[in-house]
This record gives structure tokens, sequence and C-alpha cells, in this order.
């Protein structure tokens, strides 16, 4: 089974970048900055150096909770725990880059496998609205059993999409700070459809 990964918004803190630091190491175009830019490409050879990050409450919009693992535009971070429980089961489909943030050292997993070809996604079930925001996306699931976690340009590289290996790995390791649901690409689906990591 897919799953879709969403931050628990509720309890936990908004991932953030120190963008002074994220215009000095990759420029001022949105074309390479990591923070705003959500296409699939390698930064390793560019990230030099830890990159700052933090967790905030989004002016009350947000928990304050500071997570284990959480999404950002497809990315996850990873505190060492998290980390160590994921390594071996993300390290073929992207790459880990070294950020720090309040509690320490930590990674952003940077997804690299890609679903686009037509065998891949299940178009008759792939649904955009009028304004070309995704309502529902489907994939062959034979045909993506290749990939762990991966993203697709269907939905412009937006979110990040996994097996059931990842999602039982987060809630038997106790990892907390992600949602994980089965109604792929729709963050706002029906409550019953979604999980929430421990």
């Amino acid at each position: 089974m897919l799953y879709s990964i969403y931050n628990n918004g509720k309890k936990y803190g908004y991932l953030g970048f120190d963008w002074k630091q994220i215009i000095s190491e990759f420029g001022e175009s949105m074309d390479t900055r990591f923070d705003v830019n959500e296409f699939p490409r390698s930064y390793k050879s560019l990230w030099k150096t830890p990159i700052r990050v933090s967790f905030d409450d989004c002016e009350g919009l947000n928990g304050s909770a500071i997570p284990d693992i959480a999404e950002h535009q497809g990315r996850l971070f990873l505190n060492t725990k998290a980390y160590d429980v994921l390594y071996d089961l993300l390290k073929n489909d992207g790459e880990f880059l070294p950020v720090i943030y309040e509690l320490g050292e930590g990674f952003m997993f940077n997804p690299l496998s890609l679903a686009n070809s037509q065998s891949d996604l299940d178009l008759k079930l792939c649904v955009k609205n009028e304004w070309g925001d995704v309502e529902n996306i489907a994939f062959n699931e034979d045909n993506v059993k290749r990939f762990t976690i991966f993203k697709t340009e269907y939905d412009r590289y937006y979110s990040v999409y996994c097996q059931d290996c990842v999602k039982t790995a987060v809630e038997q390791s106790g990892l907390k700070g992600v949602i994980f649901t089965p109604d792929l690409g729709n963050y706002l689906g029906s409550p019953e459809s979604t999980e929430e990591s421990n």
C-alpha cells in the first residue's frame, strides 16, 4: 500500500530555514534555493556545511513541539533517531543532507526517485481541479515497487509518497511528527483516511 506523508501541524512546529544561509550557499534564484524549490535535483555537491533549520508555531497556526520527522515540500527532516531508523530504507531513493536545529544535528532527506512514466501513474484515477490542483493521484503499485519513497511531476513534485514499510518503521520506532494517509495527494482527505504517527 502507498501513502502520502504530511506534517502533524496540530502538534508540531513548522520547519523553517535560515534564509540568509540558504542565499549564501545557493544564491538568490528560486531555481537553486533548497527552501523554496521542490524540483528533484541533487544538492549534495552544493551542500558545503550543515544548514540551520528551526521549528516554530507560525504565529499560532501550528503546534510548538519539535518533531522527530517532518515533511517540507516533498522532502523530509530527520533527527538522528529518525535517520538511524530510516537510513537503510531510504538510501537508494535520494540523499541525506546535514542540518542543525534546536536540539542538535539532523538531516534533510531529498528524494530523487521519480514516478513519472505513464506506466507509473494510473491516469484514469488521477484528478486535478479547474485550477490544476491535485484532488486525487493514483499509481500502478506494481510499477512503483522499485521505490521505497518517491515524488512525481504530476503534483509538481510537491508531495512525497512511500511504501508501507516506511510507515511501519516510523510507527514501530515511535517517531513523532508526521501523518500518513492512503488518500494520495489530498492532505484534506477524510479524517478516517489519515493515520498519525505515535
